[in-house]
Protein backbone atom coordinates (compact mmCIF):
# COMPACT_ATOMS: atom_id res chain seq x y z
CA UNK A 1 0.00 0.00 0.00
CA UNK A 2 2.86 2.29 1.03
CA UNK A 3 4.68 2.21 -2.60
CA UNK A 4 1.33 2.32 -4.66
CA UNK A 5 0.57 5.41 -2.57
CA UNK A 6 4.00 7.24 -2.81
CA UNK A 7 3.73 6.32 -7.14
CA UNK A 8 0.32 7.71 -7.27
CA UNK A 9 1.05 10.62 -5.13
CA UNK A 10 4.11 11.28 -7.25
CA UNK A 11 4.11 9.92 -10.64
CA UNK A 12 0.40 8.88 -11.61
CA UNK A 13 1.18 8.78 -15.09
CA UNK A 14 2.89 5.71 -14.28
CA UNK A 15 -0.35 3.78 -12.85
CA UNK A 16 -2.46 1.78 -14.63
CA UNK A 17 -5.40 0.73 -13.79
CA UNK A 18 -6.60 -1.61 -16.48
CA UNK A 19 -5.34 -4.84 -16.02
CA UNK A 20 -5.07 -6.18 -19.19
CA UNK A 21 -1.63 -7.16 -20.28
CA UNK A 22 -1.32 -5.60 -24.01
CA UNK A 23 -1.64 -2.34 -22.22
CA UNK A 24 1.69 -2.70 -20.33
CA UNK A 25 3.75 -3.14 -23.81
CA UNK A 26 6.99 -1.80 -23.70
CA UNK A 27 6.96 -0.99 -19.95
CA UNK A 28 8.83 -1.87 -17.10
CA UNK A 29 7.29 -3.45 -14.12
CA UNK A 30 8.28 -2.78 -10.97
CA UNK A 31 7.16 -6.70 -8.91
CA UNK A 32 7.45 -7.15 -5.14
CA UNK A 33 9.49 -10.51 -5.81
CA UNK A 34 8.55 -11.95 -2.24
CA UNK A 35 5.05 -11.61 -2.85
CA UNK A 36 5.30 -13.02 -6.11
CA UNK A 37 6.81 -16.19 -5.14
CA UNK A 38 4.40 -16.46 -1.94
CA UNK A 39 1.72 -16.18 -3.96
CA UNK A 40 2.68 -19.55 -5.89
CA UNK A 41 3.96 -21.19 -2.59
CA UNK A 42 -0.23 -20.83 -1.42
CA UNK A 43 -1.15 -21.78 -5.20
CA UNK A 44 1.56 -25.27 -4.59
CA UNK A 45 0.34 -26.12 -1.08
CA UNK A 46 -3.35 -25.75 -1.99
CA UNK A 47 -3.02 -28.16 -4.65
CA UNK A 48 -2.12 -30.76 -2.41
CA UNK A 49 1.39 -33.02 -3.32
CA UNK A 50 -0.06 -34.92 -6.45
CA UNK A 51 1.90 -33.72 -9.57
CA UNK A 52 4.12 -31.12 -8.03
CA UNK A 53 7.37 -30.78 -9.41
CA UNK A 54 10.57 -31.18 -6.51
CA UNK A 55 14.35 -31.23 -6.66
CA UNK A 56 16.48 -34.37 -6.10
CA UNK A 57 16.22 -33.80 -2.48
CA UNK A 58 12.68 -34.25 -2.81
CA UNK A 59 11.80 -30.27 -2.20
CA UNK A 60 8.96 -28.66 -4.15
CA UNK A 61 9.77 -26.58 -6.70
CA UNK A 62 6.90 -25.96 -8.80
CA UNK A 63 6.62 -22.62 -7.11
CA UNK A 64 9.67 -21.16 -9.07
CA UNK A 65 8.44 -22.99 -12.26
CA UNK A 66 5.02 -20.94 -11.82
CA UNK A 67 7.99 -17.58 -11.50
CA UNK A 68 9.18 -18.83 -14.74
CA UNK A 69 6.79 -19.06 -16.78
CA UNK A 70 4.83 -16.02 -15.63
CA UNK A 71 8.02 -14.07 -16.49
CA UNK A 72 8.26 -16.17 -19.84
CA UNK A 73 4.39 -14.55 -20.03
CA UNK A 74 5.61 -11.05 -19.21
CA UNK A 75 8.42 -11.03 -21.83
CA UNK A 76 6.48 -12.45 -24.85
CA UNK A 77 4.24 -9.43 -24.50
CA UNK A 78 6.89 -6.88 -24.24
CA UNK A 79 6.61 -6.36 -20.55
CA UNK A 80 10.41 -5.69 -19.10
CA UNK A 81 9.62 -7.15 -15.30
CA UNK A 82 11.64 -5.62 -12.70
CA UNK A 83 11.73 -7.89 -9.45
CA UNK A 84 12.35 -5.92 -6.24
CA UNK A 85 13.86 -7.35 -3.12
CA UNK A 86 12.81 -5.00 -0.30
CA UNK A 87 14.91 -6.36 2.08
CA UNK A 88 14.80 -6.15 5.92
CA UNK A 89 10.89 -4.67 6.71
CA UNK A 90 11.76 -1.01 8.69
CA UNK A 91 12.23 -0.97 12.62
CA UNK A 92 8.30 0.96 12.36
CA UNK A 93 7.00 -2.30 10.63
CA UNK A 94 8.65 -4.50 14.03
CA UNK A 95 6.02 -4.16 16.09
CA UNK A 96 3.39 -5.44 13.65
CA UNK A 97 5.16 -8.23 12.65
CA UNK A 98 5.62 -9.28 16.83
CA UNK A 99 1.73 -8.79 16.70
CA UNK A 100 1.90 -11.33 13.46
CA UNK A 101 3.84 -14.20 15.27
CA UNK A 102 1.70 -14.18 18.29
CA UNK A 103 -1.16 -14.58 16.63
CA UNK A 104 0.48 -17.27 14.55
CA UNK A 105 1.71 -19.09 17.40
Amino acid sequence: HGLTKLIGDNAPEAMKTDGKIDNYFGRKIAIDASMAIYQFLIAVRQAGGEGQLTNEAGEVTSHLTGMFYRTIRMLEAGIKPVFVFDGKPPTLKGGQLAKRKERQA
